[in-house]
């Protein structure tokens, strides 16, 4: 009891001191941000769950104010609850805003060309982005447009197998897409998966425990179980994005028509303008941009695609409304991308998930590089600054009935959130959710693409519902907020049930899965097939290469062949074709091949 007491006293007489100290370092006139007070270096970390800690530190925002500070291991987090003010800080402030924190988990993250999203604001940074620019804006033109829709088109086929497999299938899409539209095939996808995920174990303060505990970066890598993780990681990566390179380069040369981000730097290389071939850099760190395109793509999209399926088990109304708005207006065909001015309604739920479950609830954090004075609070040089996206969703003055998904925010005049007009609004550009100032995300048109089409899809495809007990038939529970805690949050696991709409919907999916189909290895019509990944295959080990999934069935010479793998052979063997199953099969589980789960 003594020894408690004595403890109690202790901190008591340090935080005093503490504080005492901090306050006479304040430069005259200015006053410390407000927050919670902790223990001495520590801060309050204690009270930080480890699940959705989002919600604790929007808690502390209403207690504290729109912006507020906290000390987590000797370091200065800033906390920003309101756009306005996020917008003021690291928009209007930007020269001083736009840097990026250390991160203890990738320690070369501040000064390294291999992570552009994550580099301080650096010469190459600065380099970096503009090519990133350069190669995003391609992304508008029709030659990548086809990427996207085919993929969408595959993945509808998927869920319409096994809907219970979707977050297989929904990272198989956001991979696929993402690879096509950085190096002209999906062949990499399930490595640059498994790099991806390792990248943001890396990064996530839930992840490497240095991110953390930040002097744990000091132990050498001999000894350190993360550093000699994230190093294999690393290596795995260059090995990766060397051989999407070749294949790049292999295709430019053979005229094979494979559009793509790696393959728009490599033509600028051969332009006959001396300025053009050098305007973009070296190919190395071109290679590490595309890269690290890749890796955003593959880690961000899939999130709001999950949380739609979420949210359309809580509100069935909306997924009618959207299915209305689709029929009325395609006529019983799929949305594709040409459809946009004329879906206003899809664009707004496209939105209003995002609002809903931000994919980043804690925002990607900003590093502040000189003192400053905001509204009289002192910010210290080297702060790490996040703009809490779950709370600048959830202000009720711009969004009403924040926690309730309502799409019609965006299409109702009386919402403040309404623009117009609506063959344009709402649209994702400028949505605070894709970061502020010179840190904005670059990949929003991709990103707007992707959901678009699979949200579009699924509602034109599917009903979703929650699933019912056979015994009672009573509906099973669908969490309203368990997601995982890494930087990047997805929903976890729910059961749900995607049922077809319509035997013609059926016949549909069936023709556009047909369409998507690649060609066998070695097919003259398809060469993205030419890549060759066996490589890779033992660096994955039990998370092996695809094999004997659904899309190996293809047609060849009107004959239809599976791909099964012998060693590292390729072996085709004749396949029976089955018939279109109709909504009576696809509900008895018949009329389809086995698909066999690719989980990590």
């Amino acid at each position: 009891m003594l020894t408690l007491l004595l403890l109690l006293i202790v901190s008591a007489v340090l935080l005093a001191v503490q504080r005492y100290l901090e306050r006479r370092r304040l430069p005259p006139g200015v006053r410390p941000l407000p927050g919670p007070w902790g223990i001495p270096y520590i801060g309050r970390v204690h009270d930080v769950p480890a699940t959705a800690p989002w919600i604790k530190f929007y808690e502390w925002g209403k207690k504290y104010g729109p912006i507020y500070q906290t000390k987590i291991f000797g370091t200065v987090h800033v906390w920003i609850s309101s756009e306005k003010v996020a917008h003021e800080l690291l928009s209007k402030r930007a020269a001083i805003y736009s840097d990026r924190p250390l991160i203890p988990g990738l320690p070369d993250n501040r000064t390294s060309g291999d992570y552009l999203a994550l580099l301080g604001r650096t010469e190459t940074w600065k380099r970096q982005r503009k090519l990133c620019n350069h190669l995003m804006h391609t992304s508008s033109l029709d030659s990548l447009h086809s990427y996207p829709t085919r993929e969408r088109d595959r993945f509808l086929y998927l869920m319409y197998h096994d809907a219970s497999q979707y977050l297989e299938w929904i990272e198989q899409f956001t991979s696929r897409t993402i690879a096509r539209l950085s190096w002209g095939t999906p062949r990499p996808s399930q490595v640059l998966r498994h790099t991806t995920f390792g990248l943001l174990e890396s990064i996530s303060p839930a992840g490497a425990l240095p991110n953390l505990i930040g002097f744990l970066r000091h132990v050498p890598a001999a000894i350190s179980p993360w550093k000699k993780k994230e190093g294999r990681r690393h290596a795995l990566e260059d090995r990766l994005f060397r051989a999407n390179v070749g294949f790049a380069e292999h295709s430019l040369a053979k005229g094979w028509p494979l559009p793509s981000f790696m393959r728009t730097f490599l033509e600028s290389k051969q332009s006959p303008d001396e300025r053009e071939r050098t305007r973009w850099g070296e190919q190395d760190e071109a290679m590490h941009v595309v890269g690290l395109m890749a890796i955003a793509g593959a880690l961000t999209i899939g999130s709001p695609i999950q949380s739609y399926l979420l949210a359309m088990c809580h509100y069935p109304e909306w997924q009618r409304r959207l299915q209305d708005e689709i029929d009325g207006v395609l006529q019983g065909r799929c949305p594709q991308w040409e459809d946009r001015e004329r879906l206003p309604l899809l664009r707004a739920v496209v939105k209003e998930v995002i609002r809903w479950r931000p994919p980043v609830p804690t925002g990607i954090p900003h590093a502040v590089e000189k003192n400053d004075v905001y509204n009289g609070y002192f910010i210290p040089a080297g702060a790490t600054i996040h703009a809490l996206e779950w709370a600048i969703t959830r202000d009720e003055t711009t969004y009403p009935e924040p926690e309730t998904f309502n799409p019609d925010r965006w299409l109702d005049p009386m919402y403040p959130t309404y623009r117009e007009p609506l063959t344009h609004y709402p649209n994702l550009a400028g949505f605070s959710q894709f970061g502020f100032g010179r840190r904005t995300c670059q990949g929003i048109p991709v990103v707007e693409q992707d959901l678009f089409l699979t949200m579009g899809g699924l509602a034109w495809a599917f009903d979703i519902r929650k699933q019912r007990d056979p015994r009672t038939g009573n509906e099973k529970p669908v969490h309203w907020l368990d997601y995982t805690p890494l930087l990047i949050a997805k929903p976890v696991q729910f059961p749900f049930d995607a049922v077809p709409r319509s035997d013609d919907k059926v016949a549909r999916m069936r023709a556009m899965f047909e369409a998507a189909r690649e060609a066998p290895v070695g097919h003259d019509q398809d060469p993205t097939w030419l890549m060759d990944i066996s490589q890779f295959e033992k660096d994955l080990g039990a998370q092996r290469i695809y094999k004997d999934y659904l899309t190996d069935i293809r047609c060849v010479g009107g004959t239809q062949f599976w791909a099964r793998r012998s060693g590292s052979e390729s072996v085709l063997a004749p396949a029976p074709a089955p018939a279109p199953p109709t909504v009576d099969e696809h509900e008895n589980g018949a009329g389809l091949p086995e698909v066999r789960s690719v989980d990590f």
